[in-house]
């Protein structure tokens, strides 16, 4: 039996039209007054479900309720806009970019993997589910607010790229000195389809 660890999560897809203007938003963005290290912008995804460390030899098992989730869960049309931080604009830790539309189907995928996942050893999340899209982490906090006003008016072509949003994934975080690789190991249909 095997005791190696896995960092996991559970996330939806954007298009790619969507990656390629937060891609070039952020290089534009870059510079603009903030230390921080950007996400890379194949690493862009809209995380339902973080498991963290998990043990390989339960993927099996992790897998079948991620399915039973996925199942009893509808696609699902959403639209990204407006930007913010974690905790506040004004000592921002994480630069995020939200979602104007989906965001109660979305939250509803989470909760039930929540509920699904609990069984085989995940703990439920305490906070409210908030549908974004990490694209920064400071390097320490800072007032943010006048750099989220530039930002947001760069974003607003996102308003115009709705998605559909019609099959989950489980990705592998593998941690490097120069940022995360994301590895998909399972697509998963919604809907049971």
């Amino acid at each position: 039996m095997s005791d190696n660890r896995l960092r996991l999560f559970v996330a939806a897809d954007i298009t790619r039209d969507i990656r390629e203007l937060l891609a070039s938003t952020m290089e534009r963005m870059r510079g603009e007054g903030i230390d921080a290290r950007w996400v890379k912008p194949e690493n862009l995804h809209l995380t339902l479900k973080f498991i963290g460390e998990y043990g390989e030899e339960g993927l099996d098992t992790l897998l079948r309720e991620i399915h039973k989730a996925a199942g009893k869960s509808k696609p699902f049309d959403a639209v990204l806009g407006g930007c913010g931080a974690f905790p506040s604009r004004s000592k921002a830790r994480v630069i995020w970019v939200g979602m104007s539309n989906g965001v109660d189907e979305a939250a509803a995928i989470a909760r039930k993997l929540d509920a699904r996942l609990e069984k085989v050893g995940i703990k439920r999340e305490r906070r409210q589910f908030r549908g974004h899209l990490t694209l920064a982490r400071l390097r320490r906090p800072q007032d943010c607010t006048e750099f989220l006003e530039d930002m947001s008016g760069m974003l607003k072509g996102l308003q115009d790229l709705p998605f559909h949003v019609e099959e989950i994934m489980l990705f592998r975080s593998i941690l490097k000195p120069q940022g995360p690789t994301y590895v998909e190991l399972e697509t998963v249909a919604l809907g049971g389809e």
